[in-house]
């Protein structure tokens, strides 16, 4: 089982280094607005990276560079959680990471097309309606898509590189 709150302390310590180092003063509500913009970008990329949608042009998946999408979106909703003040949220006991893990693969098109666009709307319904439970919906269907069920990362390599992308960017953000 992958611990959330780890992941959840090291984006939040990473962004308050950055605004250190950065002396970074935007406004709490512009700051929500600029960290969802880069969720839905990086949500994009994921599933530009998976490739199903390409009809005409079926080309192959990179594992490599979904996961790397796949960690980034991880990474923003979990400070977007923050800033919404939400971070019980993201956490799951026992019987709702069994429920994700126990749930079939998604591989027919009409299925990952809902799939994403239902972590979309989930998204906007809980950024722009301030829904908790549609964040909580968003949430454990990216993890089911990412992680686990989908693209089949384990809860190691989860952590692992998540950890290496947030010092990646400690390094590129604070110590350049």
């Amino acid at each position: 089982m992958i611990n959330w709150t780890t992941l959840l302390h090291q984006v939040i310590d990473l962004e308050l280094d950055v605004d250190e180092a950065r002396e970074l003063t935007i406004g709490p509500e512009t700051r929500k607005q600029t960290i969802f913009v880069a969720l839905d970008v990086e949500l994009a990329k994921l599933a530009n990276s998976n490739g199903w949608f390409k009809v005409l042009d079926q080309s192959k998946e990179d594992p490599q560079e979904s996961l790397e999408h796949y960690l980034q979106s991880l990474e923003l909703l979990l400070l977007f959680s923050a800033k919404q003040q939400w971070t019980h949220l993201v956490v799951m006991d026992q019987k709702q990471w069994d429920l994700i893990q126990r749930t079939k693969p998604t591989t027919k098109l009409a299925d990952l097309n809902k799939q994403y666009l239902a972590i979309k709307h989930f998204l906007n319904d809980a950024y722009y309606n301030h829904r908790q439970e549609s964040f909580r919906h968003a949430w454990h269907l990216l993890i089911k898509w990412g992680g686990l069920v989908d693209l089949r990362f384990s809860g190691e390599e989860i952590t692992t590189k998540y950890k290496e992308l947030i010092e990646q960017q400690r390094t590129h953000w604070i110590k350049n």
